[in-house]
């Protein structure tokens, strides 16, 4: 209960202080703190450390302007750690070597799922003493379904953790244009989630 109570109070505190980036008074400089990782992104294999973002990311990520162009309301993330703690799925990171974690929320912008990006490292745009933290790198709403497909398709390959019902239910309700041979392709697809399993390790 005592846990479950600090989790709503930093969601809480995320929401506040997005108001503030909303309407303009938040200060550059800010970092949310998201708290630390629930049950769920520790059995997917993040580090038990803090989870920061900068509202200079947040807003560059959000516009209009940024060169990957997936412009987002910041009103979107709102429960933004409650999101990331309760999430989709979550998947290595597809490049060699980068030990990113993706995760896949059910957070959404014009009907596109967003995908938190963290990275545990030292951050010196955030921090400068030399402490880890798990950095939230990139966030914003996947439109590239196809992309997310494959994620599934890997299998053990990329998947570390997964909520079963709502993979099914994120699954079912893509097209089936987009997993490329229709029906068969998704009954595939969910028989990979179906024999995924979770491997939980208790909060430490």
């Amino acid at each position: 209960m005592e846990t479950e109570n600090m989790e709503k109070g930093i969601n809480n505190q995320f929401n506040k202080e997005l108001q503030l980036q909303i309407e303009g008074t938040l200060p550059k400089k800010h970092i949310y703190s998201l708290g630390y990782p629930g049950i769920n992104l520790l059995s997917a294999g993040l580090p038990n450390l803090p989870i920061e973002l900068s509202a200079e990311k947040l807003a560059k990520k959000a516009s209009l302007n940024y060169r990957n162009r997936h412009p987002f309301d910041l009103s979107d993330i709102k429960d933004l750690p409650k999101a990331i703690n309760n999430p989709i799925a979550v998947f290595n990171s597809t490049k060699f070597n980068d030990n990113s974690k993706i995760i896949l929320t059910s957070l959404q912008h014009n009907g596109n799922n967003f995908i938190v990006v963290i990275k545990a490292h030292v951050n010196p745009l955030i921090r400068k003493a030399n402490v880890n933290v798990n950095d939230i790198k990139s966030l914003y709403p996947k439109d590239n379904i196809a992309d997310l497909l494959n994620l599934f398709r890997s299998g053990n390959k990329l998947i570390v953790w997964l909520d079963k019902e709502k993979a099914y239910d994120f699954i079912s309700t893509q097209s089936t244009n987009l997993i490329g041979s229709g029906d068969k392709a998704k009954d595939s697809i969910i028989n990979i989630v179906n024999n995924f399993k979770n491997i939980f390790i208790l909060r430490y």
